[in-house]
């Protein structure tokens, strides 16, 4: 894939800023927040890499930050993410494949705590940030610092089920697992906006707090214990004026005026199976900027045709006004065929200019 040629399909993260503002830029911007596909990584970058590319909701970079800045740049992409995770005690199964799958948690008492995976250096963290601002420098593609938070990794540190009863049957042991990894991440999300604020396009907090009917525990129980915290966790990046994008899948009517009263400005990724984008579009314009929502499914299976013609309805059903930043439902995994991937890149160059939205200019 040949890097853009036009200052209309380079990469540029004051797009990305304006339509998150509620603004319209020269185009739709696009933006992916996970790629774990390395037949994808290598199709667009026209070359084989000579390391493994993980999972980054696993704990890790899924792909090096100077690679992934060249990833972005190629297809005009407006932003790149810089994760800083803490996801203690998961419990991984390897497959017959080799692949590694979340099978449960470790904490179910309170003597476990005791034996919470320890949070990763924040000087290390900071380091590799560097290393994607310096990769970035004069590129046009921003960076987003993207930090785990406090709800669904300590649900994933017990286990789902677990997790669900514990809620009602040891409610404190669950909070004080929140509030454990609630102030670590204060601290890192501190250095990161007191250190690098200027220098980041956004900050983004990665919590899934909500399911296909609504949230995951009783509303009542959940505005007792989440408003409060997410404040806390992101009053940093809003002392420093940057926007903050929330990735939380499931039904956005169960949980976009919690996001919205706490100060979360932008949501991703509108999961197709339980929400319709252009009625969200319209409930939340000027207020809530949306990210997402191609459906996977389709990049999956769906035809090039079929993929442009989504792109297209998008562009001319949600993009008008600002606050729409095209991509996937969920992440680009394997099992995506890299031709699929560029055609929806394709088709919002394509389709994407502000000023004729869908007329394919």
């Amino acid at each position: 894939m040949n890097l853009p040629s036009t200052d209309y399909d380079k990469s540029d993260v004051n797009r990305l800023l304006r339509a998150l503002n509620h603004e319209e830029p020269d185009r739709v911007p696009h933006i992916e927040l996970w790629v774990t596909s390395k037949a994808v990584y290598e199709h667009v970058l026209e070359r084989k890499l000579d390391y493994q590319i993980g999972d980054a909701a696993e704990g890790g970079q899924s792909i090096t930050p100077e690679d992934d800045v060249e990833f972005a740049q190629r297809q005009g992409e407006d932003a790149v993410l810089c994760n800083f995770n803490w996801r203690p005690n998961n419990v991984f199964r390897t497959a017959d494949d080799g692949t590694e799958h979340y099978v449960g948690g470790s904490i179910k008492t309170w003597a476990d705590l005791d034996d919470l995976d320890p949070p990763p250096s924040i000087d290390a963290q900071l380091r590799y940030l560097e290393r994607y601002l310096e990769a970035a420098q004069g590129t046009g593609v921003g960076v987003i610092a993207n930090l785990t938070s406090f709800f669904d990794s300590a649900m994933l540190a017990i286990g789902m089920t677990d997790a669900f009863y514990m809620f009602y049957d040891n409610r404190p042991l669950v909070e004080k697992l929140m509030d454990i990894l609630l102030e670590n991440q204060e601290k890192v999300m501190r250095a990161v906006c007191d250190r690098f604020a200027d220098d980041l396009a956004l900050v983004m907090v990665n919590d899934d707090i909500a399911y296909n009917s609504g949230l995951m525990i009783r509303p009542e129980m959940f505005m007792e214990i989440f408003p409060h915290r997410m404040k806390c966790l992101i009053a940093p990046a809003k002392e420093h004026g940057k926007l903050v994008l929330m990735h939380t899948d499931g039904k956005t009517d169960a949980f976009m005026d919690i996001l919205y009263d706490v100060g979360i400005n932008a949501n991703h990724p509108v999961e197709p199976e339980s929400n319709e984008i252009v009625k969200v579009k319209e409930k939340w314009a000027g207020k809530m900027a949306l990210i997402g929502n191609i459906p996977t499914v389709l990049l999956a299976y769906g035809r090039s045709d079929e993929i442009e013609e989504k792109v297209r309805e998008y562009c001319i059903q949600v993009a008008p006004g600002g606050g729409y930043v095209l991509g996937s439902s969920t992440s680009i995994m394997d099992g995506i065929p890299p031709e699929n991937f560029v055609t929806m890149i394709k088709a919002v160059h394509k389709y994407g200019r502000y000023g004729a939205l869908g007329c394919g200019a």
